[in-house]
């Protein structure tokens, strides 16, 4: 809407005869060498994690099933115990999901600080190289946008040769 606002005005002002692009920031993150690189990475984390996560959501199923397989036959201090380390477990799980929930965020977030900002300044000068008035991102607010005005592929292109991998 916002962005719809700034296009109407910038038009009515006088820029008609300007140039205007957009570019898709979802795709320069997935397009980009470095871009598929870190969500390579990121995939990896939280794959690790879901296999920690299966163990240890295995270790209290079983924990489970052996304390109701058991409790009539063990004594008070014994299911006592037992059902102790359940909780115990159960909470450690809970806190895992919690640090590797936050982890993940902080590592994505991360990510996409770092190649924002470098795209950032590879967008602005492209558009002045290529006399763009205006650069937008495309977001779910625009209902079409004329593929003929998407610069993402160029945009793409100059970051993976400005930072190429392995750099």
């Amino acid at each position: 809407m916002i962005s719809g606002l700034l296009f109407m005005l910038l038009f009515s002002v006088g820029l008609a005869q300007s140039k205007v692009g957009f570019v898709n920031s979802q795709e320069i993150l997935a397009g980009t060498a470095e871009g598929k690189a870190k969500l390579g990475e990121l995939d990896e984390f939280w794959s690790g994690k879901q296999k920690d996560f299966d163990t240890r959501n295995q270790e209290i199923n079983t924990l489970q099933q052996n304390i109701m397989a058991q409790q009539r036959t063990l004594d008070a201090d014994s299911l006592a115990k037992m059902q102790r380390d359940l909780e115990q477990k159960q909470t450690e799980l809970r806190r895992f999901q919690e640090d590797s929930r936050a982890e993940g965020n902080e590592r994505q977030n991360s990510i996409l600080q770092s190649i924002s900002q470098k795209v950032q300044v590879i967008i602005e000068e492209y558009a002045k190289n290529n006399a763009f008035a205006v650069i937008f991102v495309i977001d779910q607010s625009q209902a079409y946008v004329s593929p003929k005005l998407d610069v993402t592929a160029e945009i793409i292109k100059l970051y993976d040769e400005r930072y190429p991998l392995g750099s």
